[in-house]
Order: C-alpha cells, then structure tokens, then sequence
C-alpha cells in the first residue's frame, strides 16, 4: 500500500525563543515541500507541552532545538524529550561553539549539532540525513568534537577535574544532599554553612549541569552517575 504524500514527509519543530530568527526559520523551511512544519514554540516548557498533548501523528520527527531559552535549557528539554519519546531526533541549533554545551547535548541524546549561521539548504539536508540515522555536525563543531575525543587521558587528575559538569568538591557534597531530599537548612548544617552560601553553590550547581530544578538536577546526576 503506497504511503499519502503527509506520510513521506519529515515532520519538523522548530524551538526558538527569538522572534525574528524564528519567523524567518519557519518561512524558510515552508519552501521545502519535503518537510511538514509540526509546531514552533518559544520555550522548552511550551515545546515539552506540545509533544504531550500531540496526537501520535503529530508528533514530529526531528526538533531544531536552541540551546540558550528562558526557562529550562534546550539540554534539559531535550533531556526531558528523549526520556519520553527516544524516537525524537533532535538537533541542537546555536550561535556557540561551546565545549561543553557540545558535550552535554550529546550526553542527554542530540542527535546533531548545527551553528544558526548554517545555509538553510544544509540544514534542510541535515534533517534529512538525521532521519536516515546520520548525525549532522557543523564542520567547525566536529574539529572541536575530534579535539575532545582525541585528548589522551591524564593520569593522576584531581577527583574534581574528572567529574561531569566540572562540579567542585563542595558542590558535589551539596547535590548529594540535594539527592537526598533535604532542604537548605537541613543541608546547611551538614555541611556548615549558612543557607544563604547553600542557596549561591545549588544556584551554581543549575548553572554548570544546565537545569532549573532540583527534580532536574537529580535525575540529571543520577543519569550521569554523578555521585
């Protein structure tokens, strides 16, 4: 039974907090009559409330996620997204060539990785690619990602230097009672500080792992074997 036309189509979201660049995005993408535009949100916690409420044929294929949204990070709504639905490709699209926001994309499930300079076609032809199980990456990102994976271990490294998230000791002490579901105060007097310096360090903690939630945090680290 020959497949409709909707059927072959690459169904694609765009999740981008800036107007402009979202408007001329989507414009863009609606010359391609291969792609069919899902939904475009302007936060992670609008986009994780579409795909919840989506009917199964309406749930997209591939996500152009932003990294840099109010609210939860597009790390952590991919996170959330990937957790959900594995099927979901997700390209992370960004102006930063940042190591480690390239590291931790790859780590909670992106699928690619593009900078927002790239040629419209590029990026419709990544789409493509990432549906035939490629990982698109732009030219520059991939030196970096060689760079990354091609430094040879260094021995005898301080515990702190070989944790995710570049997490310092008191930091790391911090989120292990956070895990543990205590308050502030609670924390504060385990570790003997005040709650106020408990508040900055949790704050720093979001901050580094990409979250805005305690719940956030904890699974990010129980994934990662943080602690």
């Amino acid at each position: 039974m020959e497949r409709k036309e909707s059927d072959k189509k690459i169904k694609v979201a765009i999740v981008e907090d800036h107007d402009i660049f979202r408007k001329r995005l989507m414009e863009l993408l609606g010359f391609y009559d291969t792609l069919d535009l899902i939904f475009t949100a302007d936060s992670g916690e609008l986009c994780l409330k579409f795909i919840e409420q989506a009917e199964e044929d309406r749930v997209p294929h591939v996500i152009l996620m932003d990294i840099e949204l109010p609210g939860i990070s597009g790390i952590e709504t991919t996170f959330q997204i990937k957790e959900k639905i594995k099927d979901i490709d997700i390209i992370m699209f960004t102006v930063f060539e940042d190591d480690e926001r390239l590291f931790e994309s790859i780590q909670v499930g992106a699928t690619g990785y593009l900078l927002k300079d790239t040629p419209i076609d590029t990026v419709v032809s990544s789409l493509k690619e990432v549906r035939e199980g490629g990982s698109p990456i732009t030219p520059s990102i991939a030196r970096k990602l060689m760079g990354m994976v091609s430094k040879p271990e260094n021995k005898g490294e301080n515990e702190s230097d070989i944790i995710p998230f570049d997490l310092s000791p008191a930091e790391l002490r911090i989120l292990e009672q956070v895990i543990e579901g205590k308050s502030n105060k609670e924390i504060a007097e385990v570790v003997f500080l005040s709650p106020w310096t408990v508040k900055t360090h949790i704050k720093n903690i979001y901050k580094k792992m990409h979250v805005n939630s305690r719940a956030a945090a904890v699974r990010l680290a129980l994934k990662r074997d943080v602690i």
